[in-house]
Parts: structure tokens; sequence; C-alpha cells
């Protein structure tokens, strides 16, 4: 019904073309996003007069997420274990992509430290 809403725009084409060709598989930082718009004035002119820098940077780190989840479906990315305190204790780790995908609360362990910084954040952004 809304499939013309997730359509790839002309403008949008250069922005998803570089973020399928990133070999990472950790959500692009704000950083490479600007470093990337500055070494594409032309690219970044365009986005600029039609968008805010704020929904730009949401937009395409969302779309990153969206081309990480298939690329990780399709099986082309392997997730990574994150560091264990004990590497004898295989049980401890836990994939990183369960952190990286999202800020859905509700898939975190409550007693986690990741959960109680997230709500934190979302506390810290609420007031503001």
């Amino acid at each position: 019904m809304y499939d013309h809403r997730f359509q790839r725009t002309d403008q949008w084409m250069p922005v998803y073309s570089w973020l399928e060709s990133l070999e990472t598989d950790e959500v692009i930082k704000s950083k490479d996003v600007l470093d990337w718009l500055t070494a594409n004035p032309e690219i970044r002119d365009q986005l600029y007069s039609r968008h805010s820098r704020y929904h730009l940077f949401h937009y395409i780190k969302k779309c990153h997420v969206k081309i990480l989840k298939r690329k990780e479906k399709q099986g082309l990315i392997v997730t990574k274990l994150s560091p264990a305190t004990d590497d004898n204790n295989m049980e401890a780790k836990t994939p990183v992509s369960t952190y990286i995908t999202g800020n859905n609360l509700s898939s975190i362990p409550k007693d986690s430290d990741l959960y109680k910084a997230k709500q934190a954040e979302a506390l810290q952004k609420f007031e503001m």
C-alpha cells in the first residue's frame, strides 16, 4: 500500500550506493556521514537544500541499519562476538548485532548496564 514511500529517489541514490559499498558491520557514525558529505559537495548541497541536517543524518543512519539487517539476513555479515569478561565462559558472549539493531529497550535485560545507559540517555533527551 505504501510502496511509494520506500522507493529510492534519485536524490538518495548516491547515499545508498555509498552505504552499500561500506565494508562494516556496525552502524555508521555521524562523523563518517559528515566526512562523506564534505567529500561530495554537489550531493551535500542538493540534500541540504531539501532536508535539515538532523533529518539527513538520522535518515542515512536508518538506511544503513536496514542495509545491515538485509545483509545479515542474506548471510553476508557474520555477527562478531563481544568480548567476554572470562574467555572460558562462552555463555557470557553476546552477538554485537543485538546491540546495534535498534533502540528497543524491551529486548535488553533490565539489570544490564546497557539498559541503564539507554534509559538514562532517553531521559536526558526527554528533558531537553
